[in-house]
């Protein structure tokens, strides 16, 4: 139910922005980045851009085995900064047969590469028994940054760290 604050490397710094007095709810366009978006009431500033390529995503089920259903995930300005939050029809994603490149928040813009099956267990795991997850990771809200290749398949999926 919680979301991110960041894309990219950089996660945190480019999307915090002011808190505001009331969460207005304001969404970025879906799909891709969000070049245009005017500025909502309440202070947020302008929600974050991603990189080329990149999508935010919310699973709405543990991934298993080579595929992932997830809704897009929309920034929304909240008091404290820009949450991402999983909107409309879930879209059926399949991952690359080839080296997937897979990333576990370890803290706030820091994360830690791992086998992309190790992913898919903590996505898991946080989706149906937080316990069971053990430091440096945590669960982070089930918003995870990925890229696609040209068959739309996911070739890189990393978990956006958020408090």
């Amino acid at each position: 139910t919680g979301g991110a604050s960041g894309a990219g490397a950089s996660a945190g710094a480019s999307a915090a922005a002011k808190p505001s007095a009331a969460p207005p709810s304001a969404k970025a366009p879906a799909g891709g980045a969000s070049a245009g978006a005017a500025a909502p009431a309440g202070g947020c500033g302008q929600p974050p851009k991603l990189p080329a390529g990149h999508k935010m995503v919310e699973p709405v089920a543990p991934p298993s085995k080579g595929s992932m259903s997830a809704k897009d995930a929309q920034p929304t300005c909240t008091p404290n900064d820009w949450i991402y939050h999983g909107k409309g029809e879930a879209k059926y994603y399949l991952f690359a047969t080839g080296e997937v490149k897979a990333e576990l928040a370890t803290g706030s813009g820091s994360t830690k590469t791992v086998p992309v099956g190790e992913l898919w267990m903590h996505a898991g795991d946080c989706m149906t028994n937080p316990s069971a997850v053990k430091a440096p990771y945590s669960c982070s809200g089930n918003i995870y940054d990925i890229t696609v290749d040209g068959e739309g398949k996911i070739d890189s999926i990393k978990e956006v760290w958020h408090p």
